[in-house]
């Protein structure tokens, strides 16, 4: 049996969830992260992302945006109607497009936008995972 969490209750911790569709970025984000000592999950299905959210603490969640299963507004909406409270950070491969769905979740939400290909040299990756980390753990 599942033990469910309760979704809106936050709980110390260093984990990292991130949902691509895409093999080789989970993999390259997973080493990456990992080596700065977080704790990482990786996982290529948005509605498996919401099932695990609900029974495992996550500080920050990195999703893709253009997934065949759900779009990203599509899934971000879903985890604040289920009251998760992990930071989101967002990826695309895609460059602007005023139809894209980033421009759809940025009407709505601010989130850091990562570009694929990543840049591990520029610090933005390192800081902010480490912001999201800080505000999520705020007061608690």
């Amino acid at each position: 049996m599942i033990k469910r969490m309760s979704s809106s209750k936050k709980i110390p911790n260093r984990n990292i969830l991130i949902i691509d569709d895409e093999p080789d970025v989970c993999d390259l984000l997973r080493i990456y992260l990992e080596s700065q000592n977080w704790q990482v999950t990786t996982i290529d299905s948005p509605t498996s992302a919401l099932e695990l959210l609900e029974i495992q603490p996550f500080f920050l969640v990195m999703t893709d945006i253009a997934m065949p299963e759900m779009d990203g507004y599509e899934f971000i909406n879903k985890m604040h109607k289920k009251g998760i409270p992990s930071q989101i950070a967002l990826m695309t491969g895609f460059g602007y497009n005023p139809k894209h769905t980033l421009v759809k979740i940025n009407r709505k939400y601010k989130y850091p936008i990562f570009f694929k290909p990543f840049e591990f040299k520029k610090p933005k990756l390192k800081d902010t995972v480490q912001k999201a980390w800080d505000t999520y753990h705020k007061g608690l």
